[in-house]
């Protein structure tokens, strides 16, 4: 009996000791994220190479047509890309970043992504802008569009309207960028398969694999928002790539954004 009761009272200790064990580890896991320290893990802006290939396509730069409704002083809307305007993924269906600077009494905005050469309409959407400036993405359904193929070019960008257009054929603002689908080779699918969490986005800059680094990243501060590390080294990103309107996205929030106005494709 008192065999028994020994060996009952020693099991309820181990499941004890268990539990607070697993408890401990699952808090660990939890506060991983938001650990201040990771500089060391965070190299990104040393490590961004941009891809060697060939010149990027012209594209019409950023500006004004019309009426102008954009309250910031260089009246563009910048693109979270690389200075030369192009930028690769791995993505059949990536995230497009787009800064939303100041503004008043826009009518409407437009996302689109077509192919490159063929001008092909691939994806396009009408959104709501958002109601303060700031940082949203795009992020393309699979159900709604067919996927980059690879080695192809595609155009995308943002249009918007500061007055009825009834035709919807002259956007006040158009900005635009390139995207192109790579494949992925074996050392770097090997790369990414022990990849960290926190040296995943490493990884992409390394190899010059612009969007998915920068989606890593976003993903990252938003479980990290006031870790200045994170804020330091999401700045010398954008500074190593010469990001065109770098100085006024770099301290903007991403937003929760936005809202279709109306069903596309």
């Amino acid at each position: 009996m008192r065999y028994l009761l020994l060996k009952t009272a020693l099991s309820v200790v181990l499941v004890m000791e268990f539990l607070s064990i697993a408890g401990v580890l699952q808090r660990t896991a939890l506060a991983i994220p938001n650990f201040r320290n990771i500089s060391s893990d965070w190299r990104i802006s040393q490590t961004y190479v941009p891809p060697d290939r060939g010149a990027p396509p012209t594209t019409t730069s950023s500006g004004t047509r019309g009426p102008q409704c954009l309250l910031s002083e260089k009246k563009i809307v910048p693109l979270l890309i690389p200075g030369n305007n192009i930028g690769i993924t791995l993505s059949k269906h990536p995230t497009f970043f787009i800064y939303i600077p100041p503004y008043q009494e826009a009518e409407k905005a437009r996302f689109f992504l077509t192919e490159w050469i063929s001008e092909e309409e691939i994806y396009q959407e009408d959104f709501q802008l958002p109601e303060k400036s700031g940082i949203i993405k795009i992020k393309i359904p699979a159900e709604k569009s067919a996927p980059l193929e690879i080695g192809k070019t595609y155009t995308w960008g943002v249009q918007i309207w500061c007055e009825y257009d009834p035709l919807g054929e002259s956007a006040d603002y158009l900005s635009q960028g390139f995207i192109e689908r790579i494949e992925a080779d074996i050392d770097l699918l090997e790369k990414l398969k022990t990849a960290r969490p926190l040296t995943l986005p490493t990884v992409y800059a390394s190899e010059g694999i612009w969007y998915d680094a920068l989606e890593s990243i976003v993903e990252l501060r938003s479980l990290n928002i006031d870790n200045p590390q994170l804020i330091d080294d999401w700045q010398k990103l954008f500074e190593s790539a010469n990001s065109q309107g770098k100085e006024e996205f770099i301290q903007a929030p991403v937003l929760d954004c936005c809202e279709r106005m109306e069903e596309n494709n």
